[in-house]
């Protein structure tokens, strides 16, 4: 488990991951004098930062720099709410030691890529969904908690089937329970990107899409209003 924190007080990182971003540091929503605000980040490998150089995870860096958040990063590649095994679910992941072990304002749910990668069906995903969620309001019963959805990287080609399903199962859940929901594929994120925005691997993004990625997360994030 890869858990990172970080914050205003890292400007001078930010701002390069921001040029390297090819996006400005002053560039977004505004600043916001929000430093009080403590985000957890939770995901997968695309919170992670899985594709990037030289560190990572580029997209929570430049949207804790954009909102003024200290953000904590709990993620790792591989994982969804689904997944077993080899690779832990989230609800296995969020049960361990060390887990949501500070006070947080918003709680950062990201995911679905990858129980759409093995096959799961809107009404497993939907019931480990509302799993994951009641364990983080019974650990953080004050916090904000945000759902993000699925990833599909940019075309050419329609948007993966499997992932659009999941992804709409999951914004079901969040409509049910009064949840915000936002998602790269639905957003069209990656619609219209270059090359560039790839790594060569072709499904993550590269340091340049992270920043992109990371501009639209803070985008989303402040037009809710959670601080």
């Amino acid at each position: 488990m890869r858990r990172r924190t970080f914050g205003r007080t890292g400007g001078l990182l930010s701002a390069l991951l921001l040029c390297v971003a090819g996006i400005p540091a002053s560039a977004g929503p505004g600043a916001q004098d929000g430093s009080s605000v403590r985000a957890y980040f939770f995901g997968d490998s695309l919170m992670n930062g899985t594709g990037s150089s030289p560190r990572r995870p580029v997209m929570a860096r430049v949207a804790a720099a954009r909102l003024g958040w200290d953000v904590e990063v709990d993620a790792w590649g591989g994982t969804g709410y689904t997944t077993t095994g080899r690779s832990p679910g989230y609800l296995d992941r969020l049960k361990r030691p060390g887990a949501l072990a500070g006070s947080y304002d918003v709680v950062l749910l990201e995911g679905g890529t990858n129980d759409a990668r093995v096959r799961s069906t809107p009404e497993q995903v939907q019931a480990a969904v509302r799993e994951v969620v009641a364990h983080v309001r019974d650990r953080q019963p004050t916090a904000a908690i945000v759902l993000m959805g699925a990833y599909d990287p940019p075309p050419p080609g329609r948007v993966d089937p499997h992932r659009a399903t999941v992804d709409e199962a999951i914004e079901a859940v969040a409509d049910s329970l009064g949840l915000p929901f936002f998602s790269p594929i639905s957003g069209g994120w990656t619609q219209g990107q270059p090359p560039a925005f790839l790594h060569p691997d072709r499904l993550h993004p590269s340091t340049r899409g992270y920043g992109v990625m990371g501009s639209r997360l803070a985008e989303e994030l402040a037009a809710l209003d959670l601080g």
